[in-house]
């Protein structure tokens, strides 16, 4: 029983660690990490926390073939000691608390935790991501991306616009569409233009990007650029600063009617990086929702392994006992003869001037 458990750990930590070790790698080749963040520049913005749940998850991993290999499949006789055993316990336990909490969060922040759960996928409201407040309003998920973005590009401010906006996720029915949108001044005294109103949608708006949730670069001086060499020193802006100036230049359309009503309006800038990194849509991003539907897989098939491990290894554990070995110094077998060690005469040395006390002469 004691050696089929080893073996079975054993299998186990292998499968761990080359598995999951490996599906990781390869996820972490497929998607850039911390895709729309810049260090210094994105103190409110989400850094990408499914990422960096992953990198941990691999390298648990990774010391799980570890342990596995040193305790279990190295072991002399198939017995790991008692002090062994214990600290694979411990490690097995610190690995299930670890894979189960990356699974709630994954699974709350992806949405399958309540409803309108904030600043989660499941959020519908200004807060929350557009994809969501898109399928929310209009009763039905978004199911294609071509031409110009599809369905993934439109309006973000939804199509809460009043009775004329209702049937229409784009205020351009309402704005001629050879009518300019009004130029804003931005700190530094530059001007920014955004252009008609159908390529201001799809330029800032195309949700099916990672560029329209955080940083990227400005729009206006990639249109400026004369050669290759400007384009590599393109200045970074962050594209929800940009729909906050839209948002206050276009306050109402051509007929005096509000665009955007208030409780749709934002009132800081907002931050909806969280949208790109758990892959809220799986239509506008696919790779990110099957990846972290990848990862939230991975989490709760490494919580079930660490739970068998750490069961397997605390039977064990009370299985085990100490060995104390027992030292024998003379071995006598049936029909020998037991002999004293002949050490020679002891000779003692005399003392000069000295009698032993109570003889007298």
């Amino acid at each position: 029983m004691t050696s089929t458990l080893v073996t079975v750990i054993s299998y186990l930590c292998t499968l761990v660690g080359l598995g999951a070790t490996a599906a990781y790698a390869v996820t972490f080749y497929m998607l850039p990490y911390n895709e729309i963040y810049l260090t210094g520049l994105s103190g409110y913005d989400e850094a990408d926390l499914p990422y960096t749940y992953a990198i941990v998850e691999c390298a648990v991993s990774g010391s799980t073939f570890i342990i596995g290999i040193l305790a279990f499949t190295l072991v002399k006789n198939k017995r790991p000691s008692r002090n062994v055993l214990l600290t694979a316990i411990v490690f097995f336990g610190m690995s299930l608390i670890l894979a189960g909490t990356f699974g709630v969060l994954r699974a709350w922040n992806m949405g399958y935790f309540g409803d309108e759960m904030e600043r989660t996928c499941s959020d519908s409201d200004v807060t929350g991501c557009p994809t969501t407040r898109w399928e929310d309003v209009n009763n039905k998920d978004i199911m294609f991306t071509e031409p110009r973005g599809g369905q993934c590009t439109f309006w973000y401010w939804g199509p809460k616009m009043g009775v004329r906006y209702t049937s229409e996720p784009s205020p351009c029915v309402e704005i001629a569409a050879t009518q300019l949108l009004p130029s804003v001044s931005q700190t530094g005294g530059a001007t920014l233009n955004f252009g008609k109103c159908t390529d201001a949608i799809e330029t800032y708006m195309d949700w099916s990007k990672a560029t329209s949730y955080g940083w990227r670069d400005d729009p206006t001086k990639l249109e400026a650029a004369m050669n290759i060499q400007d384009i590599t020193t393109i200045d970074k802006v962050h594209n929800m600063k940009l729909l906050q100036l839209l948002q206050s230049a276009l306050r109402t359309d051509t007929y005096g009617n509000r665009t955007i009503p208030y409780q749709d309006a934002f009132s800081v800038q907002p931050s909806i990086a969280f949208c790109w990194y758990w892959g809220c849509s799986a239509t506008c991003q696919p790779e990110r929702h099957r990846v972290n539907h990848w990862w939230l897989f991975s989490s709760l098939t490494l919580f079930l392994i660490h739970l068998l491990n750490i069961m397997m290894s605390i039977s064990l554990w009370q299985q085990a006992s100490e060995v104390i070995p027992i030292i024998k110094a003379y071995e006598i077998e049936d029909g020998d003869q037991f002999q004293i060690p002949n050490l020679g005469r002891r000779r003692r040395s005399l003392v000069q001037n000295q009698n032993p006390s109570g003889l007298l002469f």
